[in-house]
Order: C-alpha cells, then sequence, then structure tokens
C-alpha cells in the first residue's frame, strides 16, 4: 500500500511539473510578438526541465526549402543559423513529410541529426492548419531516451508552438504593411518620420551630419490625367523602385505622400547629399519608362545641422528647396540655406515656389493643413516686414485657388471685401484698422483650399462629416492668418466670422459682443453676397430679398445693427450690387 501510494504520489508531482511546463510556455508564447525572441526562450525552458542534450526549432524557409535552426538549447549548442535542405535528414524528412519522426537507437541507422553522437531523437512538424511552419528537434545521447509521456508533451508543445508562430508571423507581416507602402514597396511616411526623429537625436548627440532629400515628380498629374491612374501607379512604382535601388543600403528611402518621395541620409553633409540627389535625379531622367512619359524630378536639399536645429526645421528646408526646383522648371537639385539668411527675394521665390507646388499637388486634404501651417510660420519670422508681406501675398494665392475650385466662387473674396469696407466706413474704423479688415475679407475663406470640391460643388444636403469639415474651414483659416507676424487680431477675424450672434454659430460658439466686430461685419457682408449669388444648392436673390431675410435674423444669427448699416449704404447706391458667379459659404 505505501509503494502504491509513493507511486500515485510520484506520478502526482511529475503531472504537476508537466503542467507547469507547458503553462510556462503557454505565456512565454502569448506574450511575445518577436518570433525570435520567442523561440529562444521556449527552448531554454525545455532545457530547464527535461535532460535533453539538445533542443533546436526551425522555421522553413520557403525562398530556399531549407529548414533553418532558429533557435537552440543544450551541452553543446552550436548550430543556431544552421540549414537543412527538404528531404535532408532527420529534420528535412519532417519537415518534407509532415510526419513524426522518432529514433531511440543509434542501431537504427544514421540519421543525420543535428548532433553526431545522438543516439536517440524525436523530431515533431510544427503545422499550422495544412501549412508548415518547422520543426521541434529534440536529441539525447542516451538510447530510448524518450518515453511515451516525453512525446506527449512534445506534440502538444509543437501545436503550441504552431499557434504562436502563425500568430507572431501574422503580427509581423501587419507591422512590416505599416511600414511599407503598397503601392511602390518602399517605406511609408510614418516609418521616415520614426527614422528621421532617432537619427536626429543620435546626431544631435554625437555632432555628425545627416542629410533629407525630398523630391516630387514633374508633370505626374498629366500622366494621371491623360493616360489614367493605372498608368500613374506604375509610375509611381517604377519611381520607388529606382531610388532604392541607386541609394545606399544605411539611407532610408520612403513614399512621402501622393507623388512625392523622401531620402533620410544618416552620416551625410550636404555636399555628399546634393551629389547623391543629382545621381538620382539623372537616373529619374534617363530611364526608359519615365523618359517616354517625360517624368522628371525636383529635388530639395537640406542638413544637419546646417539648415535647421530639430528634425523638423530641416524637412521643411528640404520641402522648400523642392519648390524652388520646381518652379525654376523642374528636373534639378535645389539648396535652400537657412531661412535667417535668405534675402527678401530668394525669400520670396522660396514661399512662391511652395506655395505653387502646394496647389499643383493632385490632393490637397485636409491631412495637409498641419504641414501648410508649420510651413508658413517658418516663413513668418516675428518682427520681419517684408515676411508678412509676402505671406500676404502667399494666401491671397491659396485663397484665389480656392475660390477656383468653386463652381461659382470667383472673386468672392473681393465681393465681401467690397460691402466689408462700406459698413467699416460708416462705423468709422481708423485707415490702418479697415485696410487690414478689408484684406482679412478677401481672404476669409483661404481654409476652405482644403475641402474636396465634391462638397465645395455638392447641390444636396451635406452629409454629417461633409459638414463636419465645412465647419473646420473658419479655424484653418485662422491658423494660416496667424502664421503672418503680427496677425492676432486678422487671424481672430477670420477665425469667427461664422460665429452667430446668439451664440450658435462655429467653431467656437460665441455670441453677442464676444464676437470680434470685424468677424460680425465680414459674416454680414459674406452672408449677403452668398443670398445674391446663384449657387448648385440655391437660387439668387435680389437685393432687397436677400437684406429682408438678413432682417429676419438680426439678433440671431447677426448683428442687426451691421445688417441695417449695410441696408442703407446698399440703397444709398444708384443701382443694385452686382450678382457674382459663385458659391460661398
Amino acid at each position: 500500500m505505501a509503494v502504491e501510494n509513493a507511486r500515485l504520489f510520484s506520478e502526482e508531482q511529475r503531472r504537476a511539473r508537466q503542467l507547469g511546463f507547458l503553462n510556462n510556455i503557454s505565456k512565454t508564447a502569448i506574450s511575445s510578438d518577436d518570433a525570435e525572441q520567442m523561440l529562444a526562450e521556449i527552448v531554454a525552458e525545455i532545457q530547464k526541465n527535461f535532460q535533453f542534450d539538445h533542443i533546436g526549432i526551425g522555421i522553413l524557409d520557403y525562398a530556399t526549402k531549407d529548414i533553418e535552426i532558429k533557435a537552440e538549447a543544450g551541452t553543446t549548442a552550436q548550430a543556431l543559423g544552421k540549414r537543412v535542405p527538404l528531404g535532408v535528414g532527420i529534420l528535412g524528412r519532417v519537415a518534407r513529410t509532415n510526419e513524426m519522426a522518432l529514433v531511440q537507437n543509434s542501431g537504427e541507422g544514421h540519421v543525420l541529426c543535428i548532433l553526431r553522437e545522438s543516439r536517440s531523437v524525436l523530431c515533431l512538424p510544427i503545422t499550422y492548419g495544412e501549412t508548415m511552419l518547422g520543426v521541434l528537434n529534440v536529441e539525447s545521447q542516451r538510447e530510448n531516451a524518450f518515453t511515451p509521456q516525453d512525446v506527449l508533451i512534445m506534440n502538444t508543445l509543437a501545436d503550441l508552438l504552431a499557434t504562436a508562430l502563425h500568430n507572431v508571423f501574422v503580427f509581423q507581416k501587419l507591422q512590416q504593411q505599416s511600414i511599407t507602402d503598397g503601392l511602390t514597396g518602399i517605406k511609408t511616411r510614418r516609418f521616415f518620420w520614426e527614422a528621421v526623429s532617432s537619427e536626429w537625436k543620435r546626431a544631435a548627440r554625437s555632432g555628425r551630419p545627416f542629410s533629407v532629400v525630398l523630391m516630387d515628380l514633374d508633370k505626374f498629374k498629366e500622366v494621371n490625367d491623360t493616360m489614367g491612374h493605372l498608368e500613374g501607379d506604375l509610375v509611381l512604382a517604377r519611381v520607388g523602385r529606382l531610388l532604392e535601388q541607386k541609394c545606399r543600403q544605411s539611407n532610408v528611402v520612403a513614399r512621402y505622400g501622393g507623388d512625392e518621395f523622401v531620402v533620410l541620409m544618416p552620416e551625410t553633409g550636404v555636399e555628399q547629399a546634393q551629389i547623391l540627389s543629382e545621381r538620382l535625379r539623372l537616373w529619374i531622367a534617363t530611364d526608359p519608362m519615365l523618359n517616354e512619359r517625360r517624368i522628371t524630378g525636383s529635388f530639395g536639399v537640406a542638413s544637419f545641422p546646417l539648415h535647421g536645429s530639430t528634425a523638423e526645421e530641416i524637412i521643411r528646408v528640404a520641402d522648400a528647396g523642392m519648390y524652388v526646383s520646381k518652379r525654376a522648371g523642374g528636373n534639378r537639385v535645389s539648396t535652400a540655406e537657412q531661412f535667417a539668411e535668405e534675402s527678401e527675394a530668394v525669400q520670396k521665390q522660396l514661399i512662391s515656389g511652395y506655395i505653387e507646388g502646394f496647389l499643383q499637388r493632385e490632393h490637397t486634404g485636409p491631412e495637409y493643413a498641419e504641414e501648410l501651417v508649420e510651413t508658413l510660420k517658418k516663413f513668418g519670422r516675428e518682427g520681419e516686414e517684408c515676411s508678412a508681406e509676402i505671406l500676404k501675398e502667399a494666401i491671397e494665392a491659396l485663397c484665389r485657388a480656392a475660390e477656383t475650385r468653386e463652381l461659382h466662387g470667383g472673386s468672392h473674396g473681393e465681393a465681401v471685401a467690397r460691402y466689408v469696407r462700406l459698413v467699416g466706413q460708416e462705423l468709422g474704423l481708423e485707415p490702418d484698422e479697415l485696410i487690414e479688415l478689408t484684406f482679412a475679407a478677401r481672404v476669409h475663406d483661404v481654409g476652405k483650399i482644403f475641402l474636396p470640391e465634391k462638397i465645395l460643388n455638392k447641390s444636396g444636403r451635406l452629409t454629417e462629416d461633409e459638414y463636419y469639415l465645412v465647419k473646420m474651414h473658419p479655424k484653418v483659416g485662422g491658423e494660416i492668418l496667424a502664421t503672418i507676424p503680427g496677425s492676432d487680431r486678422c487671424q481672430q477675424w477670420i477665425r469667427h466670422h461664422h460665429e452667430a450672434f446668439d451664440g450658435s454659430g462655429y467653431p467656437d460658439g460665441l455670441q453677442g459682443e464676444q464676437i470680434a466686430l470685424g468677424a460680425r461685419i465680414i459674416h454680414v457682408a459674406d452672408a449677403y453676397v452668398n443670398m445674391t449669388t446663384e449657387r448648385p444648392f440655391a437660387t439668387a436673390l435680389s437685393r432687397d430679398e436677400a437684406l429682408a431675410e438678413m432682417e429676419k435674423l438680426s439678433g440671431t444669427e447677426f448683428d442687426g445693427l451691421l445688417v441695417r448699416i449695410l441696408g442703407r449704404q446698399l440703397k444709398a447706391e444708384k443701382t443694385s450690387a452686382p450678382l457674382i458667379d459663385r458659391r460661398g459659404k
């Protein structure tokens, strides 16, 4: 009886150890997202719990048809990285047949295992569904080393490994997809930003340089327009392959957005970066497939620390250089020096080039708002009058471009400015304030540059998401105006020109005199122009009809005093205000 109890107790302890072992393996498998680290921890756990001379896990390489040992443990662990062809030896045979192999003594013949001294070998396939992933191989220098219980546990372990490896491989594939551009096969903008941030930290510590090259394709829009987007995709894929093939292995090549590409060059000064950029330009210009479609590239180069102290500054300077190249006709490399050292003429060229290039983009959606604002901020050096004037010209160009995208939007800003001036004059505004307010009225809708044309010209009711985007345009417009030095008052007028007198407007829900007088004036003038304009979603009203409608909304939507002033000014004119074919909001 005592002997039987001892046997049962020993058996219970053995089962507890086995369950503990499998539990530890499961925890490792569940918590890991790195295949090699997970496998290393698993073989170490096997080694700790079993008296095997060698434990190895091999993964099938479908490209080479080899099993590669990815993790091992044991007294003579020297096989890491070893490759075994399919069908060769016990590992290769198990991987090919997908069947377990058990050898208990050397008398069964030479089995070509990992250790020449092994007398017992247990090799199991690691299979998920019908997919062969690899093999689990354990060896011992003793004959008859494996008990039926060992075989059962290793089988269970192989099943656990199959699920764990499948999950890790899926995770790694998704992770790779998130940092790889699906069209070109090069890295994504997100990956580039992570890489350049890391490189900046390293360079800031070491004092070593790095460079960024930005490239925008010339005449790419013509390819899309005349040959179709499928042909455009082939061009983008070809350029991506060329850049990756011709750049150094240490460089990071990424698609920056649309038809823009970027290259991060660690340990590279500006002169080396210019040389490589010139080579890239030449390769693109002379590539037969691209040359046939008249595709070339406009390049901009910037280097740390020469052109800025942060990664963001380096990218903005490279971006400005790229647009200088584009403005000069394309197919060239330009280096924009630090903005602080630029003359007014060069600065004007830089910003004009940037705006022109920005407007040539096929997409200028909301995702580009932050980039535009940050770039304009860089140009708007505090306290420099020339910067303010140049930025005003650039913003007016943006606003005109926004107006032309609307079916009936031509000269909307000029019309609003005209009525703003009439109201401001009767109110007795100071000349400087009236000039500033008139400018704000001309560009009050600049934030619409980011609204898709299908929203701007939609004849039906806007969806909730579309209306949300529309309501963003005063806020974005204010942010754009805030890039002009000393423009606090102006940007507030634009941000709040859709605030309602009763607090029901947007974006901040201000009411009454919380809304700046200039914003209230623009709101009244803007509404009058909209009402008297033929638009896809509304028929134009006459002068008197529009004024009557606005009078009804006095005290709720509009400041009643300003509505009455506008009415007096209009009625004092000999003829009605001209109707202007355009759409406004």
